[in-house]
């Protein structure tokens, strides 16, 4: 923490953004913030512009993802923050850290039905993590500081709403140091069950969820798959949490998800959800199959206690990082079962459904007419042409969600969509 200076609240505002690492933020320019805003580039911070500030709140979202740092929004209060509601819904579905800064109507007159006034707090209540109203100008450093660090911690979007006349003034105030949090893999005991579960399962699957790609940890659920010879599907959108080509990838779960995925995953003894909320859209019956496993040892892992078990009955929750969680199980299944053998038999059958999967939505794409191309023509060539490192970005309506069946990822942090929002103009 810095030592006690004198400064504006703005300088206190900004200074604060910049400890924490922030570069971007996404808005509209207004004179809600204009003192601020004319710091960010003595500060070396980027004002991305936007014609609509629902943009602003998506750019944040899909900047936060595939950076894993703060995306920040700012807007002119009244119109331009509710117009921010929207994406911020997405981002809370998303689990991404956007950071909605949101200029009030000046204190001295609150309250008295002003130009661009309504009030803002309760808009945000059910879509955000955390919420703070800038009570005085003498915190906006400490309150600012606060919400940023819970949007990393609790992973989702958070609100600092500050009155516009706090930015100006005078006061002396300190600058905090962000403080990393630890993660942990979860309790010992938990682990060690969790362990020994899938060490005695008959048959094991893996659904790789989005808290592997947010806590980096999809290389440690490679590793304990290949230790268990176990089918790896992906939760709901999240097509990036597992390399796609890999022989243990069965593809994504959910609506217009991999049958292939859902003929693995209706075999399983014991399921094994890494980062995965198990969301009632990703679990759905689907192409015919209702998949579910409903008689199979379920072990929910997730940073947010209220995730587990939430939607389908589990044998055991833990609470932890879906990425240090896998790396404790494999240090444990190797004393359990040092040195396994490759399951030759299950590798052939999924690499059987793959294939049967691959040639029946090849059998789904219908003649393109003169001048146009057929919706699954046009994906079935966008995956085809996709490099390794493409990040793309799908918005709402049916055509974008039948690409739940063919975009394949290699790396995380590739795939952007709307989630269980569902929005329009995402994209």
């Amino acid at each position: 923490m810095s030592n006690p200076t004198r400064m504006t609240p703005s300088e206190a505002f900004v200074e604060t953004l910049v400890a924490h690492g922030v570069t971007t933020v996404f808005g509209i320019a207004g004179s809600a913030y204009m003192d601020a805003m004319d710091l960010f580039p003595l500060a070396g911070i980027r004002l991305v512009s936007v014609a609509h500030e629902q943009n602003a709140a998506h750019m944040a979202d899909g900047y936060s993802r595939v950076t894993n740092r703060h995306g920040v929004c700012i807007a002119q209060n009244g119109p331009g923050v509710t117009n921010f509601v929207t994406a911020i819904a997405a981002a809370y579905w998303a689990h991404s850290p956007v950071v909605a800064i949101t200029p009030e109507a000046g204190s001295t007159t609150a309250g008295l039905g002003g130009f661009q006034e309504t009030d803002q707090m309760p808009i945000f209540s059910k879509i955000t993590r955390y919420q703070v109203h800038v009570n005085s100008p003498a915190r906006i450093a400490e309150l600012t500081h606060r919400a940023l660090t819970i949007a990393l911690d609790e992973r989702g979007p958070v609100q600092i709403n500050i009155p516009r006349d706090y930015f100006y003034g005078e006061l002396e105030t300190t600058i905090a140091t962000p403080r990393p949090t630890e993660r942990s893999a979860g309790g010992s005991e938990s682990l060690d069950r969790a362990a020994a579960l899938l060490a005695g399962a008959r048959y094991p699957v893996i659904i790789a969820g989005g808290g592997l790609v947010m806590g980096d940890g999809v290389d440690a659920a490679r590793r304990l798959a290949e230790h268990l010879s176990c089918p790896v599907v992906t939760s709901y959108l999240h097509n990036d949490a597992f390399p796609a080509s890999h022989e243990l990838a069965c593809g994504p779960l959910g609506y217009q998800g991999s049958k292939a995925a859902m003929r693995m995953i209706e075999q399983a003894d014991v399921v094994l959800a890494l980062g995965s909320r198990l969301g009632p859209f990703g679990t759905l019956p689907q192409h015919g199959l209702d998949y579910w496993p409903v008689e199979a040892q379920v072990v929910q892992v997730d940073t947010d206690t209220r995730m587990l078990g939430l939607v389908k009955p589990i044998a055991m929750g833990i609470c932890g990082d879906a990425g240090l969680a896998a790396e404790a199980m494999l240090a444990r299944l190797r004393v359990l079962t040092p040195a396994p053998a490759r399951d030759e038999a299950r590798l052939a059958a999924i690499a059987d459904e793959k294939a049967a999967w691959a040639a029946e939505l090849a059998g789904l794409v219908t003649p393109s007419a003169t001048g146009r191309i057929s919706p699954r023509a046009a994906l079935t060539e966008l995956a085809r042409a996709m490099p390794t490192n493409a990040v793309v970005a799908t918005d709402i309506g049916n055509v974008c969600s039948t690409a739940n069946s063919y975009l394949a990822f290699e790396r995380p942090q590739s795939f952007l969509a709307a989630m269980s929002w569902g929005n329009c103009g995402y994209a």
